[in-house]
């Protein structure tokens, strides 16, 4: 009966020993199963992108290539504007302001220029974003900057148009396509006291960020250079209005 009883407890433990061996195999084998399909997974994203990557670069060579025909083009009717034909001053004046607003030349002159930091107080209301600089506040000094008259800006050396988009992005801002952190360097060219005064005002723009410890910079300058835009615009809404558009 002893021996019966032993036999039956050997037995008893080789089942526990296989049934715990089948299910290590099972969890293994499912282990892999998913870890297989993470990775086919991780592959066809990395392709996708991939090709993603790959379109995006042939646009931005195709760009590129058309704002080199665009700038020969505009040498061309430089070089026709300077000729001394009757009425070429007149249309070289008019192509230097137009090129000065599209911002499709660099343009020097005197301005300020504004430098930003981060706060660096202490921190009392429990939010680290209180005290950081963000796109609403590059937006307030720029707004401030044209209403004051700049004609031209730059910010981080990004030619800021019409179209420029300033925007936050995690930790930093994005400007033309293009992330910065803090520091930021606004260039502004124009009446330079005028500029500086509208910053410096009493509750104006640098007292309202100084409030939060945030550093603002404002000086007077007589010479900047802004360089001029680096990117395309491509208007595929927008068109003129023909005569027949504008009296219909």
């Amino acid at each position: 009966m002893k021996i019966k009883w032993k036999r039956n407890k050997g037995e008893l433990a080789v089942v526990v020993v296989c049934i715990i061996v089948g299910y290590l195999l099972a969890a293994q084998l499912r282990t892999v199963q998913l870890t297989g399909a993470a990775d086919a997974a991780s592959a066809s994203r990395l392709e996708t992108l991939q090709e993603l990557y790959n379109e995006q670069s042939e646009q931005n060579e195709a760009l590129e290539d058309q704002v080199k025909q665009l700038q020969s083009e505009l040498s061309i009717y430089r070089e026709q504007a300077a000729s001394g034909e009757a009425g070429s001053e007149a249309l070289r004046q008019e192509l230097e302001q137009l090129e000065i607003t599209a911002g499709r030349t660099d343009v020097e002159g005197p301005g300020v220029c504004i430098i930003l930091e981060d706060s660096t107080q202490s921190n009392v209301t429990g939010n680290e974003a209180d005290y950081l600089i963000h796109d609403s506040d590059l937006l307030s000094v720029v707004n401030e900057l044209r209403s004051a008259g700049a004609e031209a800006i730059s910010l981080n050396g990004e030619r800021l148009l019409a179209n420029s988009e300033i925007r936050c992005t995690g930790a930093v801002v994005t400007v033309n396509g293009r992330r910065y952190a803090a520091p930021y360097v606004i260039f502004a060219i124009g009446d330079k006291e005028t500029l500086y005064n509208a910053l410096t005002m009493r509750n104006g723009v640098v007292d309202v960020l100084g409030q939060w410890g945030i550093t603002v910079k404002v000086t007077m300058n007589d010479l900047l250079l802004i360089p001029k835009y680096s990117g395309t615009v491509e208007y595929r809404y927008a068109h003129t209005v023909t005569g027949e558009e504008g009296n219909g």
